[in-house]
């Protein structure tokens, strides 16, 4: 005999519909809730850390010490606007990651188009796995160099058995 494991709560004795059953007919509330406190959290650090440097952005550094120095000016805009060093490295940038973009969009697409809808299943399953293979390298640089470290004849074990 199979049990129901999740049913919508119902009231007793004909009573008040509990608070409970709110979240069963408005799916979206139980999602705005679950998701309120992450994303509040993101938006808090992202913008935090956007307005400091925003902050930073009208200080200036002491050539002798190049510490910064809490002085209030436009002088960085001033210069980003006005020299054209400055100019010939946004276009250069703004080129580059529109070639980039570019090339990126004209590779993928056809490989994904093949990879979803005419491939086998088998070609599909060792197609994703390659283009998911690199992302495990800095993952597996990690595990290798921690193996390294924590060896029995690794650099930390060597170094406890020198100490004594």
């Amino acid at each position: 005999m199979a049990t129901e494991t999740v049913r919508r709560p119902r009231p007793k004795g004909g009573g008040a519909v509990p608070f409970a059953t709110l979240f069963w007919r408005l799916p979206w509330l139980r999602s705005l809730l679950l998701l309120t406190p992450p994303l509040a959290w993101f938006v808090v650090i992202y913008f935090a850390s956007l307005i400091l440097l925003l902050i930073t952005a009208f200080w200036t550094t002491d050539p002798f010490t190049t510490q910064i120095v809490q002085v209030w000016t436009t002088s960085n805009f001033e210069r980003l606007i006005n020299e054209p060093v400055y100019h010939d490295i946004v276009g250069r940038t703004v080129v580059l990651a529109a070639l980039v973009t570019l090339t990126d969009a004209l590779l993928a697409f056809p490989f994904a188009y093949y990879m979803a809808r005419l491939a086998s299943r088998r070609v599909q399953t060792l197609l994703f796995a390659a283009v998911l293979l690199p992302l495990w390298a800095s993952y597996l640089a990690r595990v290798y160099a921690w193996i390294l470290i924590l060896n029995h004849s690794g650099v930390l074990n060597w170094s406890l058995q020198s100490i004594g």
